[in-house]
């Protein structure tokens, strides 16, 4: 699609996202009858990268290592920062490739959660903009999710206001804030106005706060395979457990990875909450509010994928790449996809993310 024509169809705004079902990824792939919706992809800004270097903490810091610089949280290299961390053009190069219409960029972990107060709320403000302006750039290939300072709950909360004036999609935080998780009570402010806002919340892991090297997982890409996978799944099953998820039923949250080990252990978890009846805080079992969460498709096999889709339902996934971290896979996930029965296909590409999203 040339830019002129690119540019009409996204000034439509009786056709919208729609008019992508005939953008660069479904003339190229024509299998699909939807504009194809990357919810997991992330991008660290220039500005953020110069704050980290400025304003370091015990537990964040830049490694200077080669030929690109590292992001070491907690004891561990978890961002080598390659150019495609911030370049745009190179991302919208692998959209295009990879017949990618849409990307709904994130800042991934460690996110704004280190060093002071005046540095979180300063960084986050950076990210929004930049975000902002990055779909400006490219109007009709990039939508963002917004990062608010969320162990400043009362900066959170103004923040989270103002990028709701900027047009964010979404929300992206992790799996815990400073060693502190999403259902801590000091979340909850921030969680009536998430809910409030209607925004959909994207949850993305980062090293469990613990002893990393204790429980064995600080090399060979564990604190990522495990570590993340791991602190998805206690995110998730505690927003079930706790009664989180009856007090804010109105929240529209998504589990990365397939949700990591969640989908595997829901039926343990329903025996478990069987056999502790004197110590329930919830009354139904957790597989009852299983399928109130989404989740991405980023599983890399083709029998887990079709696992994920028949445990939490063909509505309740959604397409992710992970670009551009080394585990990315653009291309592999979308082959995946495409391979289920066309109805599951579609929603999952495109369809989900639009209705979820409100593209």
């Amino acid at each position: 699609m040339n830019l002129e024509r690119r540019d009409i169809l996204m000034g439509a705004a009786g056709l919208g996202l729609a008019a992508m079902a005939q953008g660069a990824g479904a003339q190229k792939f024509g299998a699909a009858k939807v504009p194809v919706i990357d919810v997991h992809t992330h991008n660290f800004t220039p500005r953020w990268v110069e704050m980290l270097r400025k304003h370091p903490d015990a537990d964040t810091k830049l490694l200077p290592t080669k030929p690109d610089e590292t992001i070491e949280y907690r004891g561990a290299p978890i961002v080598r920062l390659a150019p495609d961390m911030t370049n745009l053009d190179m991302r919208i190069a692998a959209m295009d490739k990879a017949g990618v219409d849409v990307a709904i960029i994130s800042l991934t972990a460690p996110n704004v959660f280190w060093s002071t107060r005046e540095v979180a709320i300063e960084t986050a403000r950076n990210v929004n903009d930049d975000f902002a302006a990055a779909e400006r750039k490219y109007p009709g290939r990039i939508k963002w999710m917004a990062s608010l300072p969320w162990q400043y709950p009362d900066a959170a909360i103004e923040e989270l206001k103002r990028v709701q004036g900027m047009g964010a999609a979404g929300l992206c935080l992790t799996t815990n804030m400073v060693g502190m998780l999403p259902d801590n009570e000091l979340f909850h402010p921030v969680w009536k106005a998430v809910e409030e806002s209607g925004l959909p919340a994207f949850i993305h892991p980062t090293v469990p706060m613990v002893d990393i090297k204790k429980w064995g997982v600080e090399s060979f890409g564990l604190a990522n395979t495990i570590g993340f996978t791991s602190d998805t799944t206690l995110v998730y099953a505690r927003f079930i457990l706790t009664g989180f998820m009856d007090k804010f039923e109105g929240l529209k949250l998504i589990a990365c990875h397939g949700g990591g080990t969640l989908p595997y252990l829901i039926a343990r978890m329903d025996k478990m909450w069987e056999n502790t009846t004197s110590r329930r805080l919830v009354n139904k079992p957790p597989s009852a509010y299983f399928r109130k969460f989404w989740y991405d498709a980023i599983v890399y096999d083709q029998p887990t994928l079709e696992f994920l889709v028949k445990q939490v339902g063909e509505d309740r996934v959604l397409y992710g790449s992970d670009y551009p971290f080394s585990i990315q896979d653009m291309v592999g996930v979308k082959a995946r996809v495409s391979a289920l029965p066309p109805v599951q296909r579609d929603k999952i590409l495109g369809t989900n993310a639009q209705q979820l999203f409100k593209l």
